[in-house]
């Protein structure tokens, strides 16, 4: 399906001037400069209003005479191109942090099993979380601690090793910073 009336085009002319990842998959453009088709996300330099062209489809693109942008590859699967490596790290590093691959190990051991440098896993963490890898694993252990006070009658000591900390004292700190209480606290008021 080519460009129409009955399509959204000015909320696409803003998807692609603010390369917005909601509308990624969901329409491609073609620039007729270039006869080059990418999708909303593309980091290339962002083409002229009057020099796009929408497709909901890549076939319809290439029908219409448009090749595929080697930077942000459209015609490979969801997720599958050069621009999408750097989330996908990240989605892969958080997973790996709240299965606790962080409880007493370190981001050199991670980034080594994802087979990158300890700095390019914090680049693609922070960038795609805002936060940095340990940041996310004591938010994962906090929350898992705080699940666990709540929802059972584990004794405090056993919630702290359970949800991944070294140590009680580091634990009941961290607990105290996040949530402005101590655990037995939190614990008491889920009975009263």
């Amino acid at each position: 399906m080519t460009q129409d009336s009955s399509l959204p085009v000015a909320a696409w002319h803003r998807a692609c001037d603010r390369r917005d990842a909601r509308f990624d998959g969901i329409f491609f453009v073609g620039i007729t400069s270039t006869h080059i088709y990418c999708r909303p996300v593309c980091p290339s330099r962002t083409a002229r209003p009057e020099n796009r062209r929408f497709f909901t489809a890549t076939a319809d693109a290439e029908r219409s005479g448009f090749r595929a942008c080697l930077r942000c590859r459209p015609d490979l699967a969801p997720g599958r191109s050069p621009i999408d490596a750097l989330p996908r790290l990240a989605r892969a590093a958080s997973k790996r942090i709240a299965d606790g691959a962080l409880n007493g190990s370190s981001i050199t051991a991670l980034a080594q099993q994802l087979g990158v440098s300890p700095r390019h896993l914090r680049r693609a963490v922070e960038r795609e979380f805002g936060v940095p890898p340990r940041a996310l694993a004591e938010a994962n252990r906090l929350a898992s601690a705080r699940h666990l006070l709540v929802e059972t009658k584990m004794p405090v000591i056993q919630v702290a090793y359970a949800s991944g900390f070294q140590s009680v004292r580091r634990f009941n700190a961290a607990f105290r910073a996040c949530y402005r209480a101590s655990p037995t606290t939190v614990r008491r008021a889920r009975s009263a």
